[in-house]
């Protein structure tokens, strides 16, 4: 291949028309940042003194791990609430007899329990009827139910303190709806703690009064035999 003439060379502005090299690496991590910069940043504070994200096959395997777990994640979300729909449609086909067979042979005709269906059912409810942002129900089933829970009250506060998201996890909801639950309940003058030990103290005494029940029918049964052998002599 021929070089370039002197008259060429001559011709060439070195600002504008050599190619520039560029730092390969630099330019991945660039592109690695622009495809998810929080993540990336997440990706540091996690790895922090380890030699990791001078790796950028490692890097770029973390993150399409997580574009895969999304994809997965967001399907599993997008398969219960086509779930809890297709529930919803049948239940309003069938009578309370029917309905009533149904969920009690639920568990031979499906995968999973009539509890979990009813969980889904609450779900789709939620983001049909407008209470829940399709985008903002957690892929967990049992974070979602603890969502579709809420109150119409209990949501705005939810949403307030920004926990109407799809990361969100099931305990930080149920944590969520015991507070509320008991700020409602003092605010009306009842006194959880209170109430709880009354609750426990009630549970006790119907476990012994249950106790005592069988053993006076017990003794019924007894006296009435020994009664029907002495009528037999």
């Amino acid at each position: 291949m021929k070089g370039l003439s002197r008259r060429a060379l001559q011709s060439v502005d070195v600002d504008t028309d050599l190619p520039v090299v560029v730092d390969k690496r630099e330019e991945d991590i660039k592109v690695l940042t622009r495809v998810d910069e929080g993540v990336y940043e997440t990706l540091n504070e996690v790895f922090a003194g380890t030699g990791l994200m001078a790796d950028q096959r490692k890097v770029k395997l973390l993150l399409k791990l997580r574009t895969d777990v999304a994809v997965a994640w967001n399907q599993t979300r997008d398969a219960f609430i086509e779930i809890g729909r297709a529930l919803n449609d049948v239940d309003r086909e069938l009578d309370p007899v029917e309905r009533d067979r149904f969920k009690a042979g639920f568990r031979q005709l499906f995968p999973f329990s009539e509890t979990v269906a009813s969980q889904f059912r609450a779900i789709a409810r939620a983001v049909d009827d407008g209470h829940l942002p399709r985008e903002a129900v957690p892929g967990s089933y049992g974070a979602a139910y603890q969502m579709a829970l809420l109150t119409p009250g209990q949501r705005e506060v939810a949403r307030a303190r920004g926990l109407i998201r799809p990361n969100v996890s099931r305990d930080t909801l149920i944590e969520f709806r015991r507070e509320v639950t008991t700020v409602h309940s003092r605010s009306r003058g009842l006194d959880p703690t209170r109430m709880q030990a009354e609750l426990g103290r009630l549970e006790r005494q119907k476990r012994k009064a249950l106790s005592d029940l069988v053993a006076l029918r017990r003794r019924i049964q007894e006296i009435r035999a020994l009664l029907d052998g002495t009528a037999q002599e």
